[in-house]
């Protein structure tokens, strides 16, 4: 008899975040890096395809939320809940070398990347903030977009500064060194003349691989591990729900698709406090939940107990530690 080879699991898909406030130029950069001539085979996910002019010529095909190019890049439409559509580029993930989230402009970019880390199958390369430098100062004088656009700046690693041309030296100064104070360890540097060299951000590597990096203003991202499941026998609803929902476990991300005794079959998602439960109507051949969360309060052991009440006789997988990213 012959030994098939064990399949060599694929390592993490590399994650940039996109995020800045309206109008500053997030789709711009979208649009340069697909059309870039580097070889990357880039998945974007972006809110609304509307915003993103892409040229005809380089499309291959195309459906209701997916634009696929010639140059094996793909453009896709979140639609939904954002994990959802992470999920399924994750199905694809052997035909990308990276994936690119461009935020909307009032998200917080910083929750965002959280939910990279907290993916086994991701690794967050880094986030990159863009700055309308014409018009920043004067939306953060709006008491109604101050929070929003100090969220987005605290969060980033790399800032890019748009619309320079239309500001004096000393105001541009002035500027940076407001910038600078909210988010001491991010680079910055002006893109008014670098659009078609942006791809480049994509190509400084995890954070994994360029090793440890403190965020800006103390911003660390928490060391976490997962804890996983499989079995054929299918689980009481209410007893997986309660155990979804119990905050003294300390799951930030769960994930799975099980069948249960009513009868039904759920793909169920989790990220902080906000859960989502959608039926299939068909079943599956395993069922499978996979916990995340960060360490120490976050312990394998008591989510296999908690476990045990659910499922009983589940097959449970052991935990695997998620490298620590600081």
């Amino acid at each position: 008899m012959t030994v098939q080879p064990t399949p060599t699991p694929l390592p993490p898909l590399p994650v940039t975040v996109i995020s800045g406030y309206l109008g500053a130029g997030k789709t711009t950069l979208v649009n340069a890096m697909l059309a870039g001539r580097h070889g990357l085979r880039i998945a974007v996910l972006v809110n609304d395809f509307g915003s993103i002019a892409i040229d005809e010529t380089l499309i291959s095909g195309r459906d209701a939320d997916v634009i696929a190019l010639a140059n094996g890049c793909m453009c896709c439409q979140v639609g939904g809940v954002l994990y959802d559509a992470i999920d399924r580029i994750l199905t694809l993930r052997g035909r990308f070398d990276h994936l690119v989230i461009e935020t909307s402009g009032v998200a917080d970019p910083g929750k965002i990347a959280q939910i990279a880390v907290a993916e086994p199958d991701l690794d967050l390369s880094r986030t990159v903030v863009l700055v309308d430098a014409a018009n920043f100062t004067a939306c953060l004088r709006d008491p109604r977009l101050e929070d929003t656009l100090l969220r987005q700046v605290r969060a980033a690693d790399l800032i890019f500064l748009t619309r320079t041309e239309r500001v004096a030296a000393e105001a541009l100064a002035e500027l940076q060194m407001l910038l600078a104070a909210q988010a001491a360890d991010a680079a910055m540097a002006p893109l008014e003349k670098g659009w078609a060299d942006a791809w480049r951000i994509l190509a400084a590597g995890p954070r994994s691989e360029r090793g440890p990096a403190v965020g800006p203003l103390g911003f660390h991202f928490l060391p976490f591990e997962s804890w996983s499941w499989r079995g054929r026998n299918p689980v009481d609803r209410d007893r997986l729900i309660g155990f979804a929902r119990d905050a003294s476990l300390h799951a930030y991300r769960l994930k799975g698709r099980l069948n249960l005794t009513d009868g039904g079959s759920i793909v169920l998602h989790k990220v902080g406090p906000e859960l989502a439960v959608e039926e299939t109507g068909k079943a599956f051949d395993l069922s499978e939940l996979v916990a995340i969360g960060a360490r120490p309060e976050f312990d394998p052991a008591l989510l296999n107990a908690a476990w045990a009440r659910v499922a009983g006789t589940g097959q449970r997988q052991p935990a695997r530690p998620r490298p620590s990213r600081t």
